[in-house]
């Protein structure tokens, strides 16, 4: 069997980022008009209404992380989702700046209906895949995000990147 050409990428579409953003963006492409012409809300909001669901009380830090966003947008995501009634912010008594964050029953109903439907979009995704397959693709997966960590941590990453002058989320794709 030759090498893939994701161990030696010679084009583009040879890159395992660039090839990864394509899938999400095609596959996500879905979820966001589901979202955005059914439900009024944004991918983002669903994210967050997926990890308040499952563990309520999150802080707004604490979402950025799991979401992979910069504190601004976490925040303005939950600023118009606190305007749409989904969720519910609580502070601390000793600590006014440290809130919890619940969704609202209106934002657990919306979450319920929605997840089913992301659900079924997620299901036919992977039943291109026979189990052997998907479950190769989920430890794949997963080592690779391992690896990501580790070079995300490392002193050599950062000086090889650079923080961005602008002001502008980049897209990496490669």
């Amino acid at each position: 069997m030759p090498p893939s050409p994701l161990a030696d990428p010679q084009q583009p579409s040879d890159l395992l980022l660039y090839r990864l953003a394509k899938l999400t963006a095609s596959a996500g492409r879905l979820v966001t008009r589901l979202c955005e012409r059914h439900y009024g809300i944004t991918r983002r909001e669903w994210g967050v209404l997926m990890w308040l669901a499952r563990q309520p009380g999150l802080q707004p830090s604490q979402l950025a992380d799991l979401l992979e966003l910069d504190r601004a947008r976490i925040s303005r995501a939950l600023a118009s989702m606190q305007a749409k009634g989904l969720l519910n912010k609580s502070t601390e008594s000793s600590n006014r700046r440290r809130a919890a964050l619940q969704l609202s029953p209106a934002g657990q109903r919306l979450h319920d209906a929605l997840l089913p439907q992301v659900r079924r979009i997620n299901t036919d995704l992977v039943a291109a895949l026979d189990a052997d397959a998907l479950q190769q693709l989920d430890q794949s997966l997963h080592r690779l995000q391992q690896q990501a960590n580790r070079a995300a941590q490392d002193e050599a990453s950062d000086a090889a990147f650079p923080p961005r002058q602008s002001g502008h989320r980049q897209n990496h794709l490669g």
